[in-house]
C-alpha cells in the first residue's frame, strides 16, 4: 500500500535516508573527503531536506507500507509557477530493494505530478548511482545536463579577491 506520509513518521524517513543514501549523497561525499565541517554528521543536512519536503508539500510525500513497516518513500515538490514537478528523494530499504517498490513509488509520484497539472518532471541523480539512473531512464527521463560538485575548505584559499582585480559591492 502507498499512502501519504504522516508527520510523525519523519524519524523513520530520516533513518531510511541514512541507510540508503550513505553511498549516493553529496553531503556524505563531502564529509568523507573533508571531515565534518561543523561537528554534525551529513545526515543532519539530509534531515533538514526531508523536513522541508514534508513541510512544503505534505500531500506529495508518499510511503510504501509492507508488513506494517515503511519499506521506502518518495518526496515531490510542485512548482506551479514554472509547471515543474521535482522528485528530491526516493529511498527503499535494502531488504526491500529489487522487489519493484522503487518503481511503484516513482509511478505513484509521477502520476501525482501529472495530476497536479505540471508540464515537466525533474529528478537528479549522481552519476555513480547506476541503479537509480537505470530506473529513471526506464521511466523515460532523459539526461539534459551534467553537473559536477566541487568543494574546498575556505581556509585553503588565501584571499577572496583574485589578483589584480578589485570588487565593489
Amino acid at each position: 500500500m502507498i499512502r501519504i506520509a504522516k508527520p510523525e513518521e519523519i524519524g523513520a524517513l530520516i533513518e531510511i535516508i541514512r541507510i540508503t543514501f550513505e553511498k549516493v549523497s553529496i553531503d556524505k561525499s563531502i564529509e568523507d573527503h573533508f571531515g565534518r565541517l561543523t561537528g554534525t554528521p551529513w545526515i543532519n543536512r539530509k534531515a533538514v531536506d526531508i523536513r522541508r519536503d514534508l513541510a512544503q508539500n505534505p500531500q506529495g510525500v508518499f510511503v510504501k507500507i509492507v508488513d506494517n513497516k515503511i519499506a521506502g518513500f518518495i518526496t515531490t515538490v510542485i512548482d506551479s509557477e514554472f509547471s515543474t514537478g521535482r522528485i528530491p528523494h526516493l529511498a527503499v530499504l535494502p531488504e526491500y530493494q529489487g522487489k519493484g517498490i522503487g518503481k511503484e513509488l516513482l509511478r505513484h509520484a509521477l502520476q501525482y505530478i501529472k495530476d497536479s497539472g505540471m508540464k515537466l518532471m525533474r529528478i537528479e541523480v549522481l552519476a555513480h548511482n547506476k541503479g537509480a539512473l537505470k530506473l529513471y531512464r526506464e521511466f523515460g527521463f532523459e539526461e539534459v545536463s551534467t553537473q559536477l560538485h566541487l568543494a574546498m575548505p575556505v581556509s585553503k584559499y588565501e584571499t577572496l579577491r583574485p589578483e589584480g582585480r578589485s570588487f565593489s559591492f
